[in-house]
């Protein structure tokens, strides 16, 4: 579920914290945005702090690109540093990428695919055609 939606909620996520929202609101706006407010619940009984949560929720996923994407929201709260903001577009936009390279990919085997299967059908149909024909001979 998460892992479809990660580029679109950097996304939503940068375009909110560039509009002068604090950190801990734009994630959480982010999350409301995506419905991924969900996920949090059962340790929103523990802790009301959404970067605290994000981490946590990150370490047990153990998924690389939203460890990734919870060390950079980790970096700029630390530093608010505008090369924090910089390397998180770029991790946004090496995301989408991925995406486009991975659908790329799916399109072009089952192209593949249905090319093997076409090629059955005509070797079919050739088969059906040509045996009578050659049976009358």
């Amino acid at each position: 579920m998460f892992d479809k939606h990660l580029p679109s909620l950097i996304q939503e996520f940068i375009i909110t914290y560039e509009t002068g929202v604090s950190l801990e609101n734009a994630l959480k706006q982010a999350f409301e945005t995506f419905n991924m407010d969900e996920v949090f619940n059962a340790q929103k009984k523990i802790s009301t702090n959404y970067i605290e949560l994000f981490n946590h929720y990150a370490f047990k996923r153990d998924d690389k690109e939203i460890w990734r994407f919870t060390r950079l929201i980790s970096q700029l709260k630390k530093t608010g540093s505008q090369t924090a903001a910089t390397a998180l577009e770029k991790f946004h936009d090496e995301l989408w990428q991925n995406l486009s390279v991975n659908a790329k990919l799916k399109s072009e085997k089952v192209t593949i695919q249905l090319t093997f299967i076409l090629m059955l059908s005509l070797i079919s149909v050739i088969t059906v055609v040509i045996t009578p024909i050659l049976l009358i001979l």
